[in-house]
């Protein structure tokens, strides 16, 4: 068997002033949920924190590698970060998607993108 590198994104992206969607992790929670179950991955662990004032941060584990995101409400923006190895299927497609859901999510304005083969 030959390995093959998956796709990792790492995004910076700045929302409309004043969006409240960064201030708490459950909307987000309760979308990339739908949207892990929705691409067939299979989730095997999460943790979530709302900070004091505003902002969240969470991780989800995955069979194929994972997700993360953290909120700046009082910048307009969050970093997230979405990795899916290839150890089965080739999961890139589904990679840009969950970047590309996410960016609908939050109504982001503007992202930096940075993409890794590993």
């Amino acid at each position: 068997m030959t390995y093959t590198p998956g796709l990792h994104l790492l995004v910076t992206a700045h929302t409309p002033p004043g969006s409240t969607l960064l201030h708490s992790h459950e909307a987000w929670k309760d979308f990339i949920r739908n949207a892990i179950a929705a691409h067939g991955l299979t989730e095997v662990g999460a943790s979530f924190h709302d900070f004091p004032g505003g902002g969240f941060t969470g991780v989800i584990c995955l069979t194929e590698s994972h997700i993360s995101i953290h909120t700046w409400p009082e910048y307009g923006l969050f970093t997230y970060d979405v990795f899916l190895s290839n150890f089965r299927r080739n999961n890139d497609a589904t990679t840009q998607r969950l970047l590309d859901e996410t960016l609908r999510f939050f109504e982001a304005t503007h992202h930096a993108l940075t993409s890794l083969r590993r």
